[in-house]
């Protein structure tokens, strides 16, 4: 029967690229009721008998319709489907019969049958399972795999889409249940059976490609079936090869099958008990290699091994010694499957006491991984630690190690690292295990106390005597405190009953009777606290990092250091105090629109949730008091920037939602405020806080004024005048919050009469007669709040004036300053005619500079004020509710707005400095003749309130400012006190915004600053060119090579403002290329070089804003000329590790390299020089997808390199040589004439000794005796 049909050979015809079918029906040309009557005629026959598919007309049919699936409807794909399933149904049930009865003689029909429906069906399958990818394609939903060709040509789409996923699961039962039969006896070959078998099996692994299998809106009960479908042929119809292979496939081929993978094998081993075929394939993949460039098949064997090390954690824990291979891979991504399958080892391991020794080398294993060259690898180990410390067991020896390594990631270049460790030390605090006694809360205090108390316990007893062939008490409590840590780390894996958290538990559960069971239970609690403690100070350890990662470019690393200080706080660290302070300045941070991503929302609300959120479990009068003490204490010990930006931080919040700090706390705080018996600190605390609020509440002030003049300018005002100056800034809120929006006028609030009492306390206040320091600062902020409530300040300004200098000069001022009548020259010069206190005077200069400032932007406020008035009259013409007053200022003024700039300019600089008839003019030469004689008037505050007078002074008019300025600048050069130099440099910078032209001409003074003594001098000197630099107010000069000097400064705050500055500086076109020539010449051979050490870390630093192509290769064009003429073996190295920084990521760059060789050819014989060209040689080639030539220069210039720096050896070694024979030479004329010298002088000798002993025997020879000479 059907000796037509072969198996094996239709399904090698399926392959093709079309199957071939005699008498073909020619489906598309059918109609559809022509369908309908051949699927009615198929139904008939195969309702009758199941077996008449072997009828070769009826597999026609159905071949030509499956052979043309594509072209048919929906509702007849549905109805050949139920054929061939129900006819496969019906012969399955016959099939059963038949071996139910052991009817031999019926089995080849049945197998014929059974072989020719399964054909049909897997056909069916493949063919749905083309037409859904084809349906995914489409819509942008596919598989990671290489398509085969013959389903690319097939598979077509159709504008019915037909799903047949509710169907999958009734054609996936039949399956089972044909492999339920015994087939055994139908095929008796295996050949035969493993075929019919894998029309099932390939069938099933073409359901699983479909990338919608493993989405969630997928039928959940497909993949279970299918999964049974599978093992069903591995366990009992020898599939256990086949299926190694296709898993294996499928993971190099379906990222997406991974995981199903993995579920696919657990289902074997735990409902069928078959681990071979998961460790046949673990073996498998221990032994594959990947290569560091391929990305897919390492990310899903990698995500296999993961699931499988979940579901099935004993099987995988037998191949671990062959997967440990991969931990060498070249793929970071095997590496980090096999971290996090460790990882899962680990937490199932955790369990069993008799896996000691296992998860100490697991641990061990991790801990290697932090040495990873690889970020990613690394992270990953701090990813598996955070779910460890999740788990019930605690591992608190452990713990102290996980802590140190994770405290030194903190300083990891890769953020991505450095934000895990911060989420590890986070979780490390949640998860601690010493809060089951005292609770949660780390105060090393409070810890240290009971450390110490337990301590005194412990040695209070003797230990008992069965203990001490064990204990040895005296060396045990030596070794406890020298190194009480170092107990059996390996072995304390946190095991239950081993670790000190676990015995502490047990023991307090435990009735404690027997001297043996005390005296244990003391030494475990000692060890308990020492551990506690220990833990306390590495997060204390950890805490300065933090800090700097708090001003990291990397967002959500900020917002995980943020989360850690939060916690830390919450858990009463002592010095995540720090931190808390420190990330207040993150309120200025521009955040994007992503509001889950913001750092300054996500500042708000740790602040809220730490000092402002209520405790619902207390009373409403409770929370208010706890609140308002808390929000004091935020201004306890804050420096200005603190208070600047927390102000900012409390106004910001108390826009955003008033409720959140009700009117109960502002009472309670000005109920602190007025108190008479709560401290200074408090009180202070509270107006603070207030003037912080009412930023954005105005009101709060308003309704308060009262009490303002009476305790803060009144009760409390001279004994407390940092109370006063902080009720100054409060009376300064009346005005409300001025928003600055640029291009647009600020418009000014209602002001007060100049008779109000507020303005008579602020008039008392400045007139107070003291030497406290704290005055100058009462009076500026005084002066500050007339200027911005009074409607006529200058009046009330000029009689303070008249007043103090009657006061401290000790002459009469008459009411009206036009009529005074006084000799300038004894006041300004003559010092005998008066004796002033220094302070006094002091703060009269302070005033006059202040008052003349203030007056310069109260004329701004005018100017505004008519132009805005102007505005209000072009938009509405027909207004006329004009007084007297308005009308004779606009025909004074002109109706101009450039007219209104000429008169408010003309006052400025003619009338206020220089009119004779106005008071400051008659000051101004006092306050330069202080300056100027700093020998005669040298007191300390004279001599700063004196000079920053002048520089108040400088600011109001031009002339001025030109009349002074070298004055100003000697002073600037030649002053030693640090304070005055700072004072005059930011005065400088507002110069430059005034009168640009005068101080371009005297930047170099400015910059000579940055190489000032005082850290404070070079702080503001820095902060001032960044400004006007940035905001284009002075060029760039040669002199920013002093600012890159900067970036190594010992002082950490200056170092980072110079980062920040070329940071921002590289953001502006070309500003850090222009300027790079003139910064190397000035760190390496300028007047004062810096080491080469820091020279190559700005360079390094600078180098990285170098990113176009273009400025890479004019920068390598002129550094190679820069090697001609120069003979400083510094600066050749210097230049060549500046070349080394460049990317040479072009062949141009490359090429100038090599045209500039015959400028540094000569210099290769230094050895620094020829390392940094060979990193240069090996930096070119790691660059991927290089062209051939590029290549071959770069290996051509590597071999130039080297002969040239041979010739160079050999040139040094010949003018060396050279040398040393000229040297020897030397040495021997030197040895000659040395030898000549000492014959002379014998010979000398010589005639001397025998002049000596003729002139001896003259004498003795008697008168008549003959006497010879000898002549020489």
């Amino acid at each position: 029967m059907a000796g037509f049909f072969d198996l094996s050979k239709e399904i090698a015809k399926l392959q093709d690229t079309v199957y071939p079918i005699s008498n073909e029906l020619p489906i598309t040309n059918l109609a559809a009721t022509e369908i309908e009557k051949l699927l009615d005629q198929i139904i008939d026959k195969i309702s009758v008998n199941s077996s008449a598919i072997a009828n070769v007309e009826l597999f026609r049919f159905l071949c030509s319709f499956i052979k043309n699936f594509n072209s048919l409807k929906p509702s007849t794909l549905d109805r050949l489907l139920d054929i061939i399933l129900s006819g496969f149904k019906s012969e399955c049930a016959d099939t059963s019969d038949s071996l139910d009865v052991d009817d031999e003689s019926t089995y080849s029909e049945h197998r014929t049958v059974l072989e020719m429906y399964g054909f049909i069906l897997y056909w069916f399958i493949i063919s749905a399972e083309d037409k859904a990818a084809s349906r995914n394609d489409a819509n942008g939903v596919r598989a990671k795999r290489t398509t085969r060709q013959t389903r690319s040509k097939t598979a077509s789409i159709n504008h019915e889409d037909w799903d047949w996923s509710t169907q999958k699961e009734e054609v996936l039962n039949l399956m089972v249940k044909v492999l339920e039969l015994r087939i055994k006896k139908i095929w008796t070959a295996a050949y035969e059976r493993e075929t019919f078998v894998s029309l099932f099996t390939k069938s099933t692994y073409r359901m699983l490609e479909n990338i919608t299998m493993i989405k969630p809106s997928s039928v959940k009960s497909i993949k279970p079936r299918i999964y049974t479908v599978l093992s069903m042929c591995v366990t009992e119809h020898n599939h256990l090869l086949g299926a190694q292979t296709t898993i294996i496939q499928n993971l190099q081929y379906y990222e997406h099958l991974s995981e199903p993978m993995a579920e696919f094998l657990h289902i074997l081993i735990q409902q069928y008990n078959h681990t071979q075929l998961a460790e046949n394939t673990l073996e498998e993949i221990s032994e594959k290699e990947f290569d560091s460039q391929d990305t897919i098949g390492p990310k899903s064997f990698s995500k296999f091994l993961v699931k499988l090390s979940v579901l099935a954690p004993k099987v995988v824990i037998k191949q671990i010694g062959l997967l440990n291979n991969h931990l060498e891979s070249d793929s970071y991504a095997m590496r980090c499957g096999l971290i996090e399958v460790i990882g899962n080892l680990i937490t199932d391991l955790g369990n069993d006491a008799n896996n000691r020794h296992q998860i100490t080398v697991f641990f061990d294993t991790l801990d290697e991984r932090f040495l990873d060259s690889s970020s990613y690898c690394r992270s990953k180990v701090l990813q598996v630690y955070l779910k460890i410390c999740d788990l019930r067991y605690k591992f608190p020896t452990r713990r102290q190690t996980i802590t140190n390594l994770a405290i030194r990631c903190l300083e990891d270049k890769a953020s991505l690292v450095r934000k895990n460790a911060v989420k590890l030390l986070t979780k490390l605090i949640l998860t601690h295990p010493y809060g089951m006694i005292h609770g949660g809360e780390l105060s090393v205090k409070e810890w240290e106390t009971r450390l110490n108390k337990a301590e005194e316990d412990l040695k209070a007893i003797q230990p008992p005597q069965e203990l001490m062939k064990f204990a040895h008490p005296e060396k045990e409590n030596e070794e406890n405190e020298d190194n009480e840590d170092n107990e059996d780390t390996n072995s304390d894996v946190g095991i239950p009953g081993e670790d000190g958290a676990e015995i502490m538990e047990e023991m307090t559960i435990t009735q404690l009777s027997s001297s043996k069971i005390d005296y244990e239970y003391k030494r475990m609690v000692k060890r308990f606290y020492a551990d506690a403690v220990r833990f306390i100070h590495q997060i204390h350890t950890a805490i300065p990092t933090l800090c700097q990662l708090l001003v990291s470019t990397t967002k959500s690393e900020v917002i995980e250091v943020i989360e850690f200080f939060e916690t830390a706080q919450l858990y009463k660290i002592e010095k995540a105090g720090e931190g808390i302070k420190k990330m207040v300045h993150l309120i200025w941070t521009k955040d994007n629109n992503d509001e889950s991503k913001s750092i300054k929302k996500r500042l708000i609300d740790c602040y809220r949730k730490l000092y402002i959120d209520r405790d619902t479990s207390i009373s409403e009068k409770e929370n208010v008091n706890i609140i308002t003490r808390n929000l004091i204490s935020l201004t306890y010990s804050a420096t200005l920037a603190e208070l600047t930006s927390l102000e900012l931080l409390l106004s910001t919040i108390m826009e955003e939602d008033e409720a959140v700090i009700s009117n109960d706390i502002i009472n309670k705080l000005w109920s602190i405020y007025s108190a008479g018996e709560v401290s200074k600190e408090q009180r202070l605390g509270a107006i603070i806080v207030l003037n912080m609020l009412a930023i954005a509440k105005a009101e709060i002030v308003w309704e308060k004024i009262d009490l303002l003049l009476k305790v803060g300018l009144g009760q409390f005002s001279k004994t407390d005048l940092n109370l006063a100056k902080h009720t100054c800034i409060a009376l300064q809120r009346l005005s409300g919050k001025k928003k600055k929006v640029k291009g647009t006028v600020s418009k000014v609030s209602k002001r007060l009469p100049m008779s109000h009492q507020i303005f008579q306390r602020l008039k008392q206040i400045i007139e107070f007669q003291t030497t406290s320091r704290d005055w100058f600062g009462v009076a500026e902020q005084a002066i500050n709040a007339i200027y911005l409530l009074g409607e006529n300040p200058n009046t009330l300004c000029r009689d303070i004036i008249r007043q103090k200098a009657a006061l401290v000069l000790d002459v009469k001022m008459p009411e009206n300053v036009e009529n005074m009548e006084i000799d300038e020259e004894s006041i300004l010069t003559d010092q005998e005619s008066f004796l002033v206190h220094p302070l006094h005077l002091s703060q009269l200069v302070f005033i006059i500079g202040h008052v003349a400032i203030k007056q310069l932007v109260h004329l701004e406020v005018i100017e505004a004020k008519w132009k805005r008035r102007k505005e209000a009259e072009s938009e509405d013409k027909e207004k006329s509710t004009k007084n007297l007053r308005d009308n004779e200022l606009e025909q004074t003024a002109g109706i101009n707005e450039d007219d209104y700039g000429e008169i408010i300019a003309q006052i400025r600089e003619k009338e206020l400095l220089f009119d004779p008839d106005a008071l400051l003019t008659l000051f101004c030469p006092l306050i330069v003749s202080v300056c100027a004689s700093n020998k005669t008037y040298n007191h300390h505050n004279l001599q700063i309130a004196a000079t920053l007078a002048l520089t108040k002074l400088m600011c109001v008019s031009s002339e001025f400012c030109e009349n002074n300025l070298a004055l100003l600048l000697k002073i600037l050069e030649r002053s030693n006190e640090p304070i005055i130099r700072s004072n005059i440099i930011i005065a400088l910078g507002d110069m430059a915004m005034c009168f640009a032209t005068m101080i371009n001409e005297n930047t170099n003074y400015i910059y000579n600053r940055l190489s000032d003594l005082d850290n404070m001098v070079k702080k503001n000197t820095l902060m001032v060119l960044t400004h006007l630099i940035l905001n284009g107010m002075i060029k760039v000069k040669g002199q920013i090579g002093e600012m890159a000097k900067c970036l190594e400064d010992s002082e950490q705050r200056i170092s980072d403002l110079s980062k920040l500055f070329f940071t921002e500086l590289a953001s502006k076109e070309n500003a850090v290329y222009n300027n790079l020539p003139d910064i190397i010449s000035n760190l390496s051979s300028g007047e004062n070089p810096i080491d080469e050490e820091s020279f190559k870390k700005v360079m390094k630093f600078l180098f990285d804003f170098i990113e176009k192509d273009k400025h890479a290769e004019n920068v390598v064009e002129k550094l190679c000329q820069r090697f001609k003429n120069l003979d400083d073996r510094r600066q050749w190295r210097d230049i060549a590790y500046c070349l080394s920084l460049l990317p040479y990521k072009t062949e141009k760059s490359f090429r100038k390299l090599i045209e500039g060789m015959e400028h540094y050819q000569d210099k290769l014989n230094e050895s620094d020089v020829h390392k940094y060209f060979i990193e240069i040689i090996t930096k070119a080639k790691t660059i991927k997808g290089q062209k051939l030539e590029t290549k071959q220069i770069i290996e051509e210039f590597e071999v130039k390199i080297e002969a040239y720096r041979k010739r160079a050896q050999e040139q040094e070694e010949t003018i060396q040589k050279a040398t040393e024979a000229a040297q020897k030479t030397a040495r021997k004329s030197a040895r000659k004439s040395q030898k000549t010298t000492e014959a002379v002088q014998n010979i000398k000798k010589s005639i001397k000794s025998a002049r000596s002993s003729r002139s001896s025997r003259s004498t003795r020879s008697s008168s008549g005796s003959s006497t010879f000479m000898l002549d020489h």
